[in-house]
């Protein structure tokens, strides 16, 4: 009688070697008839049915195939070679306990947890198609429409492009010399006419892979996963046979604005759970999350007072937010920007990008935030002021910009001078930008300090308007006193008047 190519009566006459003896180690020899008695009780099926999924513990392990107990008074064989390694050894010992599927009923029990490609028979294929058991192919070509596959016995299968893998596949030439399992979905004119698919049992693998995830999501357990798609308000991932969203705001500690500047196509991830909805089936995943949380020390790392580097990610009317480490971003107010008077907007001082130092004024680790200065790296100018800046003492400064009421005028850097209109020296009705155009240098006195309210407020340096001198000017001529007189010539004028009168 044959056996899958071979004399059982050759096979019974020959003396089988065993690979591992019930202990686990090499060596032992079994008899002729006590192989004969394996090959019996492997012929009597019991039970079991083509394509059928079975378990059962190693009983013997030979030459060419492995003997697996599964109930009754069946045991089925199984080629030695679907359990050699990648290092050519034998990767099964007596007592483990496989699982593999049922390939045919002739002659016996034969069971495969892969039907490889060199066992594939014309028979064997018609039964793989019947029972949907997988059969292993090579993909050899890529033709109009799909790729052709070599299964064995000289048989050509065909497999369409949509049927190759489970996404779309835009370069079939990536497929080319790989082999695949495949499930036989067309089998006709005798075996003639084969197409097949490994996009169905990818799916099936999924799907059993998916219904063992569920059994243990639970919210703060972290999975690693495959980034399959990306979107604009985030990226899923494949999780044990089943995708999550990782929201935008999850992909990271850092602001992020577009996700595929963090994240890719095929990308390995560390994600942690953070909710699952059975009713909807919607999994929430983060990525940052699994991560370490760079808050957890951030007090240990940015003291209070400490300058540290930082770069503008964000710039509001109120203030700019620096990043000063991965993950962490604070947040500098418009008012402490500058010692240089008020800021409207903080686009005026910083863009988008910028490199600034900044002091850590503030940390609220339980909010996630950090309050951050500009200004406070640099000496208050104002302090000693009233030492510098005397009452009475002329000062040169750059004309700023002119305002409502006068003129804006910086002193140094922090400091800006207000010359009121009234004090400006100007004649009445003349504008204020025709002595003083902004950047244009000029020379003032001090008319007050006030440190507290952090203001200087200055005069022209003849202490008066040019109007005033001209209505002065204009009575000293009346009293018959040439402008350019000395008080004397006015006082001894006056004199004179008074004794007239008497």
């Amino acid at each position: 009688m044959a056996l899958w190519g071979f004399d059982l009566t050759e096979a019974v006459d020959a003396m089988v070697k065993i690979v591992r003896t019930e202990d686990g180690h090499q060596g032992g020899d079994i008899s002729p008839a006590e192989f004969e008695q394996m090959l019996k009780q492997n012929l009597d099926p019991e039970i079991v049915r083509p394509g059928e999924m079975v378990s059962g513990k190693v009983v013997s392990i030979g030459d060419e195939f492995v003997f697996v107990d599964i109930g009754g008074k069946s045991e089925g064989m199984i080629n030695v070679d679907e359990f050699v390694n990648a290092e050519g050894e034998i990767d099964i010992m007596l007592g483990d306990v496989v699982e593999a599927t049922v390939v045919t009923l002739r002659d016996g029990v034969r069971l495969s947890r892969k039907l490889r490609k060199e066992h594939q028979t014309d028979s064997v294929l018609q039964d793989a198609f019947e029972n949907q058991i997988p059969v292993e192919g090579k993909v050899a070509e890529v033709r109009k429409g799909g790729f052709g596959v070599e299964l064995g016995s000289g048989s050509k299968a065909f497999c369409p492009i949509s049927q190759i893998d489970n996404h779309f596949v835009d370069k079939g030439e990536a497929y080319i010399g790989l082999t695949y399992h495949f499930r036989i979905i067309e089998f006709s004119q005798e075996g003639r006419n084969i197409v097949v698919s490994r996009r169905v049992l990818l799916e099936e693998q999924d799907k059993a892979r998916a219904r063992e995830t569920r059994e243990r999501l639970k919210p703060g357990i972290l999975m690693d996963g495959i980034v399959k798609r990306i979107m604009p308000y985030g990226a899923f991932v494949d999780v044990g046979g089943m995708d999550g969203l990782v929201h935008v705001s999850e992909l990271a500690w850092d602001r992020v604005e577009n996700p595929a500047d963090h994240v890719s196509e095929g990308q390995a991830v560390k994600v942690k759970v953070l909710g699952y909805d059975p009713a909807k089936d919607k999994l929430s995943l983060s990525i940052r999350e699994a991560g370490v949380d760079p808050w957890d020390d951030v007090e240990l790392r940015f003291p209070s007072g400490q300058t540290v580097s930082g770069t503008v990610t964000r710039v509001e009317p109120y203030g700019a937010f620096v990043r000063i480490a991965t993950g962490i971003e604070g947040l500098v107010h418009v008012s402490d920007m500058t010692w240089a008077g008020r800021v409207r907007h903080a686009s005026d001082v910083v863009n988008v990008g910028d490199s600034v130092q900044v002091a850590i004024l503030n940390i609220d680790r339980e909010r996630k935030r950090i309050s951050l200065g500009m200004k406070q790296i640099h000496a208050d100018p104002f302090a000693g002021i009233g030492d510098k800046y005397k009452v009475g003492k002329p000062v040169t400064g750059t004309v700023q910009r002119i305002g409502a009421g006068g003129v804006f005028v910086e002193l140094e850097e922090g400091i800006v001078g207000f010359l009121p209109g009234s004090l400006a020296g100007t004649t009445r009705g003349e504008p204020l930008v025709a002595q003083y155009k902004p950047g244009k240098a000029v020379t003032l006195t001090v008319r007050e300090v006030d440190p507290e309210r952090r203001r200087v407020t200055l005069e022209s340096a003849s202490g008066e308007s040019q109007e005033e001198r001209s209505e002065f000017e204009a009575y000293m001529s009346k009293q018959g006193v040439n402008k350019m007189g000395s008080f004397g010539e006015l006082l001894q004028k006056a004199l004179a008047d008074k004794d007239k009168k008497k």
